[in-house]
């Protein structure tokens, strides 16, 4: 075979190869395609602003491939609820815990009821959905005994919820408690659920998983 035959084939084998190379991952580009295809979708949700829709698929695209100690340091995300048959019935903010703070004050007697009162902080008021929350209901709760056994457990519809007016990213939620809770005991509260109210919005569910010490 002669020299320039034998370069010419190279050159071709060559040309081949590069075509089958796949193009390297453009990660702007994904992302403005997802955008695109998540603006395009209908929906009757306002608490997913436009300036958020791409943060809110990356976090999506992230907690599909962390595991859950990681997961667990990642901020909240957006998703939609979907019923049984695929209708979307509302919006939800997962994966909160991090978002919120969570801290017990000095139990006190409200009307000769036993209150614990909870004092809840957005950790980032200015970022969404926080700006637009106007009211927390603290849906579902626990509360646990020193060796975390449930004792109590609440469920409420959000217009059974209690509920604190928000100030300043700030919250003052007011629980009541059982009277049989034996005095000086350690016990827990862990909240799973809580609703961001609006009076624009339908209630937006916050779901995380928070766990506060208090005393009788």
């Amino acid at each position: 075979m002669k020299m320039s035959e034998l370069e010419n084939r190279l050159k071709g084998h060559a040309q081949i190869a590069k075509s089958n190379i796949a193009a390297p991952f453009d990660l702007k580009t994904e992302i403005k395609n997802m955008e695109e295809k998540n603006m395009s979708r209908q929906t009757n949700k306002s608490w997913i602003r436009k300036p958020i829709a791409i943060a809110a698929v990356l976090a999506l695209c992230i907690m599909t491939v962390t595991l859950t100690p990681i997961a667990n340091s990642i901020k909240g995300f957006f998703k939609d609820i979907v019923r049984f048959d695929g209708a979307i019935t509302g919006t939800e903010y997962t994966n909160a815990t991090n978002d919120i703070k969570i801290d017990t004050l000095e139990i006190n007697t409200e009307n000769g009821q036993l209150i614990l009162p909870l004092d809840i902080t957005f950790e980032n008021k200015t970022e969404a959905p926080f700006p637009y929350i106007q009211e927390i209901a603290v849906s579902e709760y626990k509360i646990l005994d020193a060796n975390n056994k449930e004792i109590a457990e609440k469920k409420n519809a959000v217009e059974e919820s209690v509920k604190g007016t928000v100030s300043d990213g700030k919250v003052l939620v007011s629980v009541p408690l059982d009277e049989n809770l034996k005095e000086n005991e350690t016990y827990f509260i862990q909240i799973d659920k809580m609703y961001g109210l609006s009076k624009a919005d339908a209630p937006l569910h916050i779901t995380g998983t928070w766990k506060c010490e208090f005393t009788r």
